[in-house]
C-alpha cells in the first residue's frame, strides 16, 4: 500500500511598517501603536495617521462652482 505524505513548509506573512518621515523600516509587530491603533515610529516619534480627503486633494484640481 502506498501512502502519500504531504510535506508543507510553514510560512508566516509579515507586514512591514515604513516611516514616511525618516524611512525607518521594521516588521509591524515590532512597532508601537497609539491608543487609537495608529503606528508610532520608534525612530522619530511621528504618528502615522490617515490623510483627510480635503488635505489630500490638490486645490488646483477643484472645479470652481
Amino acid at each position: 500500500m502506498l501512502t502519500l505524505v504531504s510535506q508543507c513548509m510553514a510560512f508566516e506573512w509579515v507586514s512591514y511598517f515604513t516611516c514616511g518621515n525618516c524611512g525607518l523600516e521594521r516588521p509591524s509587530p515590532k512597532i508601537p501603536y497609539d491608543r487609537l491603533g495608529y503606528a508610532v515610529c520608534p525612530g522619530c516619534g511621528v504618528e502615522t495617521r490617515p490623510v483627510s480627503a480635503t488635505a489630500a486633494t490638490d486645490a488646483s484640481t477643484l472645479a470652481d462652482g
